[in-house]
């Protein structure tokens, strides 16, 4: 199979050309122009990117994670793909232990598999093991804090759950931490109220990752005359947090947005949608945050908020208006954008060398988007999931 007649997004450079793929792998990509064959797909001079990769979604038209049933799982990731997503981690929320452990035993058979949608490459534990005191979204009524007895349950999962939200100053924080790394998952700060001397146990522990920057997270404190860093600020200043960005110009404001992307870089950023129940459905409608029985919010033109109006509830994105809204809201290069969707989640997940970038030898994960940034095709090792 060979596509042609596109722009090819490669990790360091875009260029006009073709790329062939056989057995759903990449094979190689030529700038030289090539005549087109019958068989050949034709890009009509748009873009051929990596497959996106989102490590923080809870849900989908209607549909949560919460609610541990495939059906669901379908809807969501079904929704995603559509936007370019092919790997994702489906994202719980803070609930009570029995109800966390429900979702992970429902997605565990299906770890690295799409089931008609975006792959599903793991979980990211959102809570409930965060600070009340930022609680957001969050059903502060499960919030608590983490005891090894109820951690270890999660943990037995092994490689399911790529990353955990954590608040890293609250007791027992550190140990969890700790266990997260010797797990091979994520440790990410967020939810958090921490000021800098917690922070910096946190990033000794093992703590690499700031949970969606900017929101529900600490900044600036004064200690008598003198200043303390908040999270903001550490994730801004440390190389080795990598942050996420909802990139959807309402959660962060498009100035934040380049401050973030001049402070952390190319490298460092991921952008996420967060996106919750609500993305998908028409403004107005009301949905649950987290499943039946949880937190009641609505969706409106930009985004989702609570429906008492207190905050906001996630977002309604895909992970292809997160690349143009970085692109047109805050000036990033398309290059970049691209990459902070594909290739810099695919090695904060430890699965760079299969996945993120348009490489011979990776899967043939790709989406081809056009310059008005709607997607037109979107491919999972080879074979089209989807068409516009």
């Amino acid at each position: 199979m060979r596509f042609a007649n596109g722009q090819i997004l490669l990790p360091d450079r875009l260029f006009t050309g073709s790329l062939k793929v056989e057995n759903g792998l990449i094979v190689k990509s030529e700038t030289k122009s090539v005549p087109l064959r019958h068989q050949d797909i034709d890009l009509e001079g748009g873009f051929l990117s990596p497959g996106f990769i989102d490590l923080h979604i809870h849900g989908a038209v209607g549909r949560d994670t919460m609610e541990a049933t495939d059906e669901a799982y379908r809807a969501i990731t079904g929704y995603h793909l559509t936007g370019g997503t092919t790997s994702l981690t489906l994202t719980t929320m803070t609930a009570s232990p029995a109800a966390i452990l429900a979702a992970l035993k429902t997605i565990q058979p299906l770890f690295n598999k799409s089931i008609g949608g975006s792959r599903i490459v793991g979980v990211h534990v959102e809570g409930p093991f965060i600070s009340p005191k930022r609680a957001g979204a969050q059903d502060p009524s499960f919030i608590r804090n983490p005891t090894r007895t109820e951690y270890q349950k999660i943990l037995k999962f092994g490689k399911l759950i790529t990353q955990m939200t954590v608040a890293p100053e609250i007791p027992g924080a550190l140990s969890l931490i700790a266990a997260l790394r010797k797990n091979g998952s994520i440790a990410s700060g967020g939810h958090t109220d921490a000021a800098e001397p917690d922070l910096e146990k946190g990033l000794k522990a093992g703590m690499n990752q700031a949970t969606h920057t900017f929101n529900a997270m600490s900044t600036i404190t004064k200690n008598g005359p003198f200043r303390l860093a908040g999270m903001i600020e550490f994730a801004l200043a440390k190389d080795q947090i990598m942050c996420e960005l909802i990139a959807d110009g309402v959660h962060v404001p498009p100035l934040l947005m380049q401050l973030l992307f001049k402070a952390k870089g190319r490298d460092k950023v991921c952008l996420i949608t967060d996106a919750t129940a609500g993305a998908g459905l028409k403004p107005g409608t009301q949905f649950m945050l987290g499943g039946p029985d949880s937190v009641p919010a609505r969706v409106t033109k930009e985004t989702a908020v609570m429906s008492d109006g207190t905050g906001l509830a996630g977002s309604t994105l895909k992970m292809i208006e997160a690349v143009r809204r970085s692109v047109q809201l805050a000036g990033l290069p398309l290059l970049d954008a691209v990459r902070m969707a594909s290739l810099n989640p695919a090695k904060q997940l430890g699965r760079d060398s299969e996945l993120g970038s348009i490489e011979p030898g990776k899967r043939a994960d790709l989406v081809w988007f056009d310059k008005n940034y709607q997607v037109r095709g979107v491919w999972l090792d080879g074979e089209r999931k989807f068409a516009a």
